[in-house]
């Protein structure tokens, strides 16, 4: 395992550098600062509940940012033409498939990790900035651990989402197909929890809607409940809203789904060609 580990490092870091390389980091965080500076100009313009909304602003922008990423940047490099031929490929040829795939996800693991990394700590310091200039009334709470956790949440989902942006780019051919379906993977994790709350509303008021609870299991097993990751409106509360059991089982169950996810990536990478 060590001799592995060893093997698809350079690999993942060669991932990380090209990133840096191609500013495609260093303009995303131009993007995420730009937009975290025009917070402050109409935050004068909301009366009431300012850090709330202050939060629920910034945490958008590391989604958004997080997305330009996934669906662009990750898509491009984990995608593959006919007729593309780059260093990773002829990287791959001295490590195995599954190495190969391991050392990509990861590379890209750390781009991730270093975008939301800077963009949350400034997010931070924004938030704490923003507080000292209003009086206590409009902000009166803002918890560092509960921010750390939030931020944790959202990176975890993205996390998911790259997951299977790996996985998918192992079953078609081509940028455009794999950023259709990774944003359909995407949608259908953010409508399958609506759709299902609705439906069991109609049940109990007794009317049949014709779909049986089990089918909605199986679904969420397929397409992860990203709500439940969501802890942004706990930045300025006291109440996170659920007990650390259950927050420790669904950052498990997102774990896990992870490596499921990778692991079915490295089979399907087994069966093809990288050219």
């Amino acid at each position: 395992m060590f001799n592995s580990i060893q093997r698809l490092w350079p690999l993942a870091w060669i991932i990380f550098l090209d990133g840096l390389r191609r500013h495609a980091i260093l303009g995303l965080l131009i993007l995420a600062f730009a937009l975290e500076l025009s917070g402050f100009l109409f935050m004068d313009f909301i009366g009431h509940d300012i850090g709330r909304a202050s939060s629920d602003f910034l945490f958008s922008i590391l989604w958004i940012v997080g997305a330009f990423f996934l669906f662009f940047h990750a898509v491009q490099v984990i995608s593959w033409d006919e007729e593309q031929g780059v260093i990773y490929a002829l990287l791959s040829r001295a490590i195995s498939r599954s190495e190969y795939v391991i050392g990509v996800f990861f590379g890209l693991t750390l781009l991730l990790l270093f975008l939301q990394l800077i963009i949350g700590i400034v997010a931070l310091i924004s938030l704490y900035v923003i507080q000292s200039q209003l009086d206590p009334v409009y902000f009166p709470l803002l918890f560092p651990s509960h921010f750390i956790l939030a931020w944790l949440g959202l990176f975890m989902m993205q996390w998911v989402v790259l997951s299977v942006v790996v996985l998918f780019s192992g079953l078609v051919r081509g940028g455009f197909p794999v950023f259709i379906l990774s944003l359909s993977f995407y949608f259908i994790c953010s409508g399958l929890p609506v759709v299902r709350e609705h439906l069991l509303r109609q049940q109990e008021m007794g009317i049949d809607t014709g779909f049986s609870p089990q089918i909605f299991k199986f679904l969420s097993a397929l397409f992860p409940d990203f709500s439940r990751l969501d802890f942004k409106n706990s930045v300025v509360s006291l109440d996170i809203g659920m007990d650390n059991l259950d927050m420790f089982l669904n950052f498990g169950m997102s774990a896990v789904y992870v490596v499921l996810v990778t692991f079915l990536a490295c089979k399907l990478y087994g069966r093809r060609d990288l050219y």
